[in-house]
């Protein structure tokens, strides 16, 4: 009941070399990845959920083993973080419709992590509520 589910040391890495791919770390205007500990985040919101952890692993060494799959010969997290960011976007202007669902995918589970964070509210202008505040009250300011 009080346990918490967690993944592996291996598995952390993997989802955390891409995020910090999805969404990098270091620029001058946003957080990234690793700016706002998403892959700790994400897995705390998870963690209620089982399956969805279990989920979780399955997808992270899905990527790890997909450039094997592709005659690459190194796992995902053994490539430099250029070669890794090539490999994506490999995906993303692949021909082949599912090797672009996977990216777009794996893009959606992180972006909805990141902007589900209070830091990256304040940067991109973001105020909760000030919609329904605004239909509430008859009319927008």
């Amino acid at each position: 009941m009080g346990r918490e589910k967690k993944v592996g040391r291996r598995t952390r890495k993997i989802l955390e070399d891409l995020a910090e791919r999805i969404i990098p770390s270091g620029g001058p205007d946003y957080p990234g990845s690793h700016d706002i500990a998403l892959v700790d985040r994400l897995l705390e919101r998870m963690s209620i959920f089982p399956l969805v952890i279990f989920g979780l692993k399955i997808f992270a060494w899905t990527w790890e083993l997909a450039p094997l799959w592709f005659f690459k010969f190194r796992l995902f997290t053994w490539m430099s973080p250029e070669r890794q960011t090539e490999f994506l976007e490999s995906w993303e202007k692949s021909r082949m419709m599912l090797r672009r669902w996977a990216i777009l995918l794996s893009k959606a589970v992180f972006m909805a992590g990141f902007y589900h964070q209070p830091l990256v509210w304040e940067k991109i202008g973001y105020q909760p509520g000030k919609c329904f505040r605004e239909v509430k009250a008859g009319g927008r300011q």
